[in-house]
């Protein structure tokens, strides 16, 4: 239905004066009006409320809505038309027009920092528009104060990508030169501001994510190279250029084989390569680096466009693998226990070596402590941040020994792994190998140890590669080197080389005071190991290892701890929860019948002290053993004691 001038304006008197609302009212005005009143909005304000605005808060919307807003006006200049900009609140941001209509506008106040919302200025298309985020030509006396009624306005919501109304863009004129088309060039303008968002959206984006990407691949410990198919370097990060000691320059646009002189990397075959193990030659200095390379091939729908090439220091693949293997010195010299005189001494002397970089030779018994102490010099020597690599000459087959040392190549015997294998002397490059047993290895292996370590370079087995290492020797062993020599099963000119900074470790006989110091350590370790409480150590139980030999030494005394925690449940350790080999001298063995009577004198005597210490209350003596009172009693029948 054709609604004129005159008909609106006298339903605008009526809802104003009488309240009352004509059913032919079009729909989104009848609501506007109503939250209009509702809102108390003054029907005859005379102009239009002036705030503050801060237009570099808009600067961008501004500066992308200005050549439309250009455009538009172009088209009506001249016809009394205004094209006006505002912010998200329906505040005015900018205006474009002929001199009068824009002389009239400030009349009312229709300026910038004005505020035409719904709430202030009741129904207008600025204000509406924003109220029912959608577009909507307003005219005449359908807007909600007088002062607009002399205007027809045509408004649109503008939205970000995200879809929220940053701001709306107006054509006012003169009710009489109202068109349809009038909102719909706005409408066509506000989806071209919006497009020119999104694609500026997107452009940050893109320029945000190449940032991201640059500050990841740059923040990488990998040297990073991205080709095209044919070769062409179209990315290289900050750690390949550091690696290789190439100049901050660009390396785009130069091809693979410009930089490299190596037919694997350069080459398109194969297309794939996975932790490669490479002695990569560069250009122009034509230094050679030894790596692990990955190339990946990329693809786009099926087509291959490039590669990306990974490269890793063999060093630093080689300190992470040993971390993780634990190949690392976890003992220090505060975690060895003693007080001995003779103890301190030889840590001392383990002391002067560790600040050396000297082979060392520690010598002793079994179970005295030897890669204890070989640990600690390395932790407390200038290669403590290195692998710290330990193998048993004894325990490997005379066969293997060489492989596990020297490592292989590709294909060097049957079961080979395929790529060939890094010995210990490569993987405890910068650190310390420590060579158990070193008196049990052939004198064909001695040779070959000999030459390394004069030296300083290796070559895998079935290779032709000299690969040069830096490694500190520390060697032990239980035999006597010198000795061995002179039976011609070591040879002299090794023994001289390892034996630069000799240790001799004392067996724990002959430092029988650290015992109980030692015992109280084991225990602690195994009782919080296990979340149990520490138990009582009776004297009786410390003197009868105190007389004891230890043969195996500091090992013997560890799993024998163990075995006693292990089969008591007490929280009191007596003599009587020792093994009964605790209790057979050394040297001298007897019978059966003499390892009982000493046993069973323990524990006769164990009893007649609990009663002295309980002034003869059984209940409290059984609880001071940790026994039952059934127990306590049955062992003074066997024994006849009576108190």
């Amino acid at each position: 239905m054709i609604v004129t001038r005159e008909q609106v304006k006298s339903m605008w008197e009526k809802f104003v004066f009488h309240n009352e609302l004509d059913p032919d009212l079009p729909p989104m005005i009848r609501d506007s009006w109503l939250r209009s009143k509702k809102a108390m909005v003054d029907p005859f304000r005379p102009y239009g409320w002036i705030k503050e605005i801060d237009n570099e808060k808009y600067r961008s919307l501004i500066d992308w809505s200005l050549p439309l807003m250009e455009g538009l006006y172009s088209i009506v200049k001249g016809s009394g038309f205004l094209v006006i900009l505002c912010n998200e609140n329906g505040q005015l941001l900018l205006s474009i027009g002929d001199c009068e209509p824009l002389a009239r506008a400030e009349e009312i106040g229709f300026i910038a920092g004005a505020d035409w919302s719904e709430q202030v200025m009741g129904t207008n298309a600025i204000g509406t528009s924003i109220a029912i985020d959608r577009p909507i030509q307003v005219f005449a006396e359908e807007h909600y104060t007088k002062i607009c009624q002399s205007w027809t306005c045509s408004a649109a919501p503008i939205h970000d990508p995200d879809g929220r109304i940053i701001g709306v863009l107006n054509m006012s004129g003169p009710y009489e030169k109202v068109h349809s088309h009038t909102l719909g060039m706005v409408v066509s303008a506000v989806k071209a501001i919006e497009y020119q968002l999104k694609l500026h959206e997107n452009a940050e984006k893109n320029v945000m994510m190449q940032r991201f990407l640059e500050a990841t691949t740059n923040n990488m410990k990998e040297g990073i190279l991205i080709i095209d198919r044919d070769g062409k370097i179209v990315k290289a990060n900050n750690q390949l250029k550091k690696l290789f000691r190439i100049p901050q320059l660009q390396l785009e646009e130069k091809k693979l084989d410009d930089l490299f002189n190596d037919s694997t990397i350069c080459s398109n075959h194969p297309l794939h390569l996975q932790n490669q193990e490479l002695h990569l030659s560069v250009k122009p200095s034509n230094a050679v680096h030894h790596v692990l390379v990955d190339k990946i091939p990329i693809y786009e729908k099926k087509e291959r466009i490039g590669s990306m090439i990974i490269v890793k220091e063999i060093e630093k693949v080689r300190q992470f693998v040993n971390h993780l293997s634990g190949n690392q010195a976890k003992i220090t010299f505060a975690d060895m226990i003693g007080q001995h005189p003779c103890f301190i001494e030889k840590m001392n002397e383990a002391r002067l070596a560790a600040a050396t970089d000297s082979n060392v030779l520690i010598l002793g018994e079994s179970g005295t402590g030897k890669e204890m102490v070989a640990q600690a010099i390395h932790n407390e020597s200038k290669r403590r941040n290195k692998p710290f690599i330990a193998i048993n000459c004894g325990g490997i087959p005379r066969d293997l020994l060489g492989s596990e040392l020297f490592g292989y190549v590709d294909g060097a015997f049957t079961g080979a792994k395929k790529g060939g294998s890094a010995g210990k002397f490569e993987l405890a490059n910068g650190g310390t190998l420590f060579l158990d047993e070193i008196g049990e290895m052939s004198l064909e292996m001695q040779v070959l140890l000999l030459r390394v370590i004069q030296e300083k370079e290796v070559m895998r087995i079935g290779g032709h590669k000299v690969i040069p290492v830096d490694v500190r020797i520390i060697a032990a062993t239980n035999k006597d080197l010198r000795q061995e020599v002179q039976k011609g099963s070591f040879r002299e000119d090794l023994f001289f080389r390892l034996n630069v900074m000799p240790i001799v470790l004392p067996p724990l006989r002959k430092r029988k005071e650290d015992i109980p110091l030692l015992v109280r350590h084991f225990i602690e370790k195994l009782a919080h190991k296990r979340n149990k409480p520490f138990p009582e150590i009776r004297s009786d139980f410390l003197e009868a290892l105190m007389q004891y030999d230890w043969p195996g030494n500091i090992r013997e005394l560890q799993n024998m701890i163990e075995r006693v925690l292990n089969q008591c449940a007490k929280p009191v350790l007596t003599a009587a929860d020792l093994p009964e080999e605790i209790f057979r001298p050394l040297r001298l063995p007897q019978v059966r019948e003499n390892v009982d009577i000493s046993r069973n004198e323990i524990k006769k005597q164990s009893i007649i002290e609990a009663l002295k210490q309980c002034n003869g209350n059984i209940s409290k003596a059984a609880r001071y053993l940790g026994i039952s009172r059934s127990t306590f009693y049955r062992q003074m029948d066997k024994w006849n004691i009576r108190y």
